[in-house]
């Protein structure tokens, strides 16, 4: 019987503070062996050309991501999860008084995806 190989998906908003969540990761694609899939969503009116990472993975590799389009970055994530087996997020603490009125965007992804998700702490 040949598995399929194990896939993992790092969701990026490309801020510059998430070293943390890109060497969770790398880590992660070493340890399984695993295909890392890299995706950032966009808002419509901000335009940028698609690409995708599906070899041996570097911290450039990861910055030159998978770009999506949606309204929804949650939705959009999601559409994309059916053959992932990990996602992988960052996490920045937000505000007492946000978190009460709304949910993160790695809270929603968590409730929505049929995978795993590791939330990692932004630097």
């Amino acid at each position: 019987m040949i598995s399929a190989q194990y896939r993992i998906m790092v969701a990026l908003v490309a801020q510059g503070d998430e070293r943390s969540v890109i060497q969770q990761a790398v880590l992660h694609t070493e340890k399984f062996n695993a295909q890392l899939i890299a995706i950032h969503v966009n808002q419509p009116a901000l335009s940028q050309a698609k690409g995708a990472i599906d070899r041996k993975v570097t911290e450039a590799d990861i910055k030159s991501r998978f770009i999506e389009y949606g309204e929804s970055i949650t939705k959009t994530i999601n559409k994309y999860t059916d053959d992932i087996d990990l996602v992988i997020l960052g996490h920045r603490k937000q505000t007492t008084f946000k978190s009460h009125i709304m949910d993160s965007i790695d809270e929603g992804i968590s409730n929505i995806v049929s995978c795993p998700v590791l939330v990692v702490k932004k630097n």
